[in-house]
């Protein structure tokens, strides 16, 4: 039995670190989208706020249609 305990904690381990390689990794991909975001409403602010202006248009008119069924 104490040969099992050691296979889950090792597996424990490697969950473990599988997950801390997949959250860096979607940490790098959150930072280069952020920096994305930001050098192109910097760049082009008209353009910026006329998306997210029509990004929550549609999404207030997808959540009004939900709403009434």
């Amino acid at each position: 039995m104490n040969t099992s305990r050691v296979d889950v904690d090792g597996l424990i381990d490697e969950g473990r670190e599988r997950f801390n390689d997949l959250s860096e990794k979607g940490m790098d991909y959150v930072a280069t989208a952020n920096s994305f975001l930001t050098d192109f409403i910097r760049e082009e602010p008209l353009i910026a706020i006329a998306s997210a202006f029509a990004v929550g248009y549609v999404a207030a008119r997808i959540l009004s249609h939900l709403s009434r069924r």
